[in-house]
């Protein structure tokens, strides 16, 4: 700043002698023209933000020398931020996914999630096989209401065994949330009976990555723990529930009358719509 400021002193200067003024009196005159320098660099500090950034440097080794001093306090501090942060991201996270997004599902405002509430433990957590029973025989109370758990089995076939995540879900539980099948077909009630044939839909991105998006695997059979299932239809690109990372794979829930006694166990999510 201070030599670009001098330059055009010197340029006016010159172009005052070639005017046919003396030197020292177009030094003079260049002067008084351009004033003080120095409140002049200040004004083009400020003008080009120089100065904001000068004064944040100097802040910033400020802090760095007094955190050094005070280690503890420093890192208390730090510690603090970080899990302030980290809180408010995982709530922002929750109420993004569930309030501020609309659901990738046909009428998702009509779509609730319906959580069993333990007074004695004053928490809320998963429902038991027989509530959800009761639930969905209670006439006219709701469209439709569905359940769903989560699932891990092994894939074998293809070059090695992988470990799947996936869920098992009602029978309707697709055509609540307005799912069509990619290709091949959705549950149907026979599906979800206890002893019934083993089948399962196909996840998008299982199907690709472990079948190479195969067109003709529906109606073929695979290999989950041992046991065989039916392929019966490949579901869209990015089908997941919310909070949930891409479903890989879902079967029928195929209750059997103990499970339906049940209460005690709660291992089931619900949606109603």
């Amino acid at each position: 700043m201070d030599a670009e400021l001098r330059f055009h002193l010197a340029s006016y200067t010159e172009d005052l002698v070639r005017s046919g003024i003396a030197r020292d009196e177009a030094e003079r005159r260049a002067r008084i023209e351009f004033g003080h320098l120095e409140p002049l660099k200040e004004d083009c500090r400020q003008a080009r933000g120089l100065r904001l950034m000068d004064e944040f440097s100097q802040d910033l080794r400020y802090a760095g020398r007094m955190l050094h001093k005070s280690f503890g306090f420093a890192a208390i501090a730090v510690l603090t931020l970080a899990l302030g942060i980290g809180a408010n991201t995982s709530i922002f996270s929750v109420v993004h996914a569930w309030v501020l997004k609309p659901l990738p599902y046909s009428n998702p405002d009509q779509l609730v999630s319906i959580r069993s509430a333990d007074k004695k433990r004053s928490w809320v957590t998963q429902v038991s096989p027989g509530d959800l029973y009761d639930w969905r025989h209670t006439d006219g109370a709701f469209e439709e209401i569905c359940g769903w758990s989560n699932l891990m089995v092994t894939l074998q076939g293809g070059d090695r065994p992988e470990q799947v995540v996936g869920g098992r879900v009602n029978w309707q539980f697709f055509r609540m949330l307005g799912v069509t099948p990619q290709s091949g077909r959705d549950f149907v009630q026979e599906d979800d009976r206890a002893g019934a044939p083993r089948v399962v839909l196909l996840g998008q991105e299982l199907w690709k990555s472990h079948f190479v998006g195969d067109p003709t695997l529906v109606g073929r059979t695979v290999r989950l723990d041992g046991e065989s299932a039916t392929v019966i239809g490949i579901l869209p690109p990015g089908f997941h529930l919310p909070l949930a990372g891409p479903s890989q794979l879902w079967m029928p829930l195929a209750l059997s009358e103990e499970d339906l006694k049940n209460r005690r166990i709660l291992s089931l999510d619900v949606i109603l719509a």
